[in-house]
């Protein structure tokens, strides 16, 4: 029996990167895995698989992603091409663009927000979208033909 068995190396969008509440961080992130930051990010462009940033946090520079859940603060741009989650205590001081948009009740964005489609079937964003409240009191776009 092998104690240490080697390990079959997984893929790098497996990985999990955590940035505590007593770490602060200068420079640019870049990774294909997930980063959650409960302390402090300054850099010009952030490049993660998904980010979450806690409650408390504070990310500042433009963010690239697949999907971005925001509970703290962010100064920066966003383009993720997923979703972005703006939670009951997050806030977002930049251009939004994204193929969804949740913004909690309570959570703030102070900038535009751009919502662009999934697929090819969806309406350009010039088409007919308007904003409806979900039950969960959300903010979805949702497009009308």
């Amino acid at each position: 029996m092998k104690i240490f068995a080697r390990r079959s190396a997984r893929p790098a969008s497996d990985g999990y990167s955590v940035i505590d509440a007593n770490l602060s961080v200068t420079g640019d992130l870049a990774t294909d895995g997930t980063v959650r930051v409960d302390g402090r990010v300054e850099g010009e462009l952030h490049r993660t698989d998904t980010m979450i940033i806690g409650d408390g946090a504070s990310v500042i520079g433009n963010v690239e992603a697949r999907e971005v859940v925001i509970g703290g603060q962010l100064t920066g741009n966003l383009r993720v091409s997923g979703r972005v989650e703006v939670q009951q205590s997050g806030t977002v001081r930049g251009d939004i663009h994204a193929a969804a948009v949740l913004l909690a009740e309570g959570g703030t964005i102070h900038g535009h927000v751009v919502v662009h489609p999934l697929d090819a079937d969806t309406p350009a964003i010039g088409g007919d979208r308007r904003l409806t409240l979900t039950p969960s009191r959300a903010v979805a776009a949702v497009a009308h033909n």
